[in-house]
């Protein structure tokens, strides 16, 4: 029989009865190998979907978290103003700041196994949406304005991170399987500090705000002007939104007592404020009763009626001044001084923002004012 010469020669059995094809460097590595456990070999097939799912499953459990804890953030809010009717550290500070702790620990919770490398800060935005969810909801819920809340706005941001962070921090420590002690004890604090704040206030210093302003016109004319009524532009920025700032204003005299009074209307009603300080073209200063002023601010808010507690008691101004110092040249240096306290913490925040808004009022009152003067003392 014939055979071609590149056929395979046929091999003789072992004696030993081994295979000889088990001596081949394949077959000894195919046998060496590890075998598989049952089903491994589906789960490691690339998964197309699995980016998509886990972007996906981070998103919900975000919005879902947040949605939970902002709804826990109002309700501490709520009792703050509507059981308390406090405005402190407590209300500023501590609410959101457990909003967004308790935020973390419930998203880590529940975060998919797959989501942490996809979204490494996925924290921090769980505890901002967590916090953003809770004003939101505190506007819907008619608790308060809008412009309230914008003015909170910067400082619950910062106070989110901080909660943020720290509820990382216990995850890190104890795990996230085991969040209730942790969120019994952090409850629990809140109402704690409220009623403590409550009982023991700070102390409500006078603070001033003092704005100048250079007007080409000597004392006399500045004080002429002065004495006359004025009526002012109308406001933009934050006092068009509805923070209260006046519109006119003229001096008024007591027939019966020689007393003088400063009339002054404002964006949400009229103050008659008694003069307590007089000396002509130099400076005068008035008093604001309590009773006269209107409220400092008109909420804005989808609902019309709309009325926070904070806007009567905790926002008063003692007295206004108005001073004109002579300078060489013929000119005038106009000031405008206000006196005010507020009970509404952290005083160093809220400061700020009461400090701008009275400088801006200063401002625009000031210079209507220099616009008369230069005016009235050039046409002569």
């Amino acid at each position: 029989m014939l055979t071609s010469e590149n056929q395979p020669e046929p091999t003789e059995p072992d004696p030993a009865g081994n295979d000889p094809a088990a001596a081949t460097p394949a077959f000894a590595q195919f046998q060496n190998a590890t075998p598989l456990p049952p089903g491994a070999e589906a789960s490691n097939l690339p998964d197309e979907d699995e980016p998509n799912s886990a972007w996906g499953s981070a998103l919900l459990a975000i919005v879902g978290t947040a949605l939970v804890a902002g709804g826990l953030g109002t309700l501490l809010m709520w009792l703050s103003l509507r059981q308390y009717e406090s405005y402190g550290a407590t209300l500023f500070c501590l609410s959101p700041t457990i909003c967004s702790f308790v935020a973390v620990l419930l998203y880590k919770r529940n975060q998919p196994g797959r989501a942490g490398g996809i979204w490494s800060v996925s924290w921090a935005v769980v505890a901002i949406m967590a916090v953003l969810a809770s004003m939101l909801l505190l506007v819907s819920a008619k608790g308060e304005g809008i412009i309230c809340v914008l003015m909170a706005l910067p400082f619950a941001l910062i106070m989110a991170v901080i909660g943020g962070f720290l509820g990382q921090a216990v995850v890190e420590m104890r795990g996230p399987r085991r969040p209730l002690p942790v969120l019994a004890v952090v409850l629990l604090l809140y109402p704690a500090a409220q009623e403590y704040e409550v009982r023991h206030p700070a102390p409500v210093l006078p603070r001033r705000v003092r704005t100048q302003l250079l007007v080409n016109a000597p004392p006399a004319a500045v004080w002429a002007v002065l004495m006359r009524p004025v009526a002012y532009p109308a406001a933009n920025n934050w006092f068009r939104a509805g923070v209260v700032y006046p519109t006119r204003t003229a001096f008024a005299l007591d027939s019966a007592t020689g007393r003088r009074t400063l009339v002054c209307r404002y964006s949400q009603g009229v103050a008659r404020l008694p003069v307590v300080g007089w000396e002509p073209g130099r400076s005068l200063t008035f008093a604001v009763p309590s009773p006269s002023m209107p409220a400092p601010m008109r909420e804005l808010s989808p609902y019309p009626d709309v009325h926070a507690p904070h806007l009567h008691g905790f926002f008063q101004v003692d007295s206004g001044t108005f001073r004109l110092r002579p300078l060489p040249g013929g000119r005038t240096l106009l000031e405008a001084r206000t006196v005010y306290r507020h009970s509404i913490g952290p005083q160093f925040y809220w400061q700020l923002w009461s400090d701008y808004l009275l400088d801006t009022m200063h401002g625009q009152v000031l210079a209507t004012l220099k616009e008369r003067a230069e005016a009235n003392y050039t046409h002569k």
